[in-house]
């Protein structure tokens, strides 16, 4: 069971500023990149984040409307995999996390009634995050090529048809607590900068990026991901 702890994400203000969109103009001023640079050299300075994988390979018995049937005799309740995840041999399950750092001075400047600092330090965390992911996808694709298997695109508990329940069993599955992951009982990942996928192994699976899973998804008008809360915050 691979996991990764040697890793290194980095954001920079480049990055944040473009994740603003067409608040972006508005937004950007020299006061607001300075403050941005200030906690970015804090974060990395102090190792605010810590960078870890986890994943494991399972042979699949069969993928039914209900969800996937895994050799070792465990089923993961996703009905949404029997639309993506037909003709899969294997599932590859795997979590990453940022730790705990961040989200306590995230939770610090809130406390002081800093919400721009506050709002600042989350998003940095969620693009560190998405880094994080892709690197896992990167990984069990290589993993996958060794094998002389594909690997299709990612799905993650908390979309239409995957059940957040399925955390436990993903943690379980993954190595999730052997890099400090734990499960709530809302069925939340802690540390919340923390996200676990699963992806579909076999010939010709089929391959879809995050924005093309953004596009389809039920909940796209109205995910906080998809908008800056700066927008609120920034003076």
């Amino acid at each position: 069971m691979p996991v990764l702890s040697d890793l290194r994400v980095s954001v920079t203000a480049e990055d944040l500023t473009r994740s603003w969109g067409p608040q972006r103009a508005r937004l950007v001023s020299p006061k607001m990149l300075a403050r941005v640079s200030e906690l970015l050299e804090r974060i990395e300075a102090e190792r605010w984040l810590q960078p870890q994988i986890s994943f494991q390979f399972w042979p699949v018995t069969a993928v039914t409307p209900e969800g996937i049937e895994l050799a070792t005799g465990s089923r993961l309740h996703a009905p949404l995999a029997f639309d993506y995840f037909r003709g899969a041999m294997q599932v590859g399950i795997g979590v990453c996390t940022l730790g705990g750092t961040l989200e306590k001075h995230v939770a610090e400047a809130f406390e002081a009634r800093d919400r721009l600092r506050g709002v600042l330090l989350d998003e940095i965390g969620t693009l560190a995050l998405y880094q994080l992911s892709d690197r896992l996808d990167e990984r069990m694709q290589e993993d996958a090529q060794l094998l002389g298997l594909d690997i299709s695109g990612i799905l993650n508990p908390g979309d239409d048809g995957f059940d957040l329940s399925e955390h436990g069993l993903l943690l379980s599955l993954s190595g999730g607590a052997e890099i400090g992951l734990s499960v709530t009982t809302l069925g939340m990942l802690r540390p919340q900068k923390s996200i676990s996928l699963v992806v579909g192994l076999g010939k010709d699976m089929p391959k879809w990026n995050r924005g093309d899973r953004c596009e389809r998804c039920a909940m796209k008008d109205r995910c906080p991901n998809r908008r800056s809360l700066l927008q609120e915050v920034a003076t």
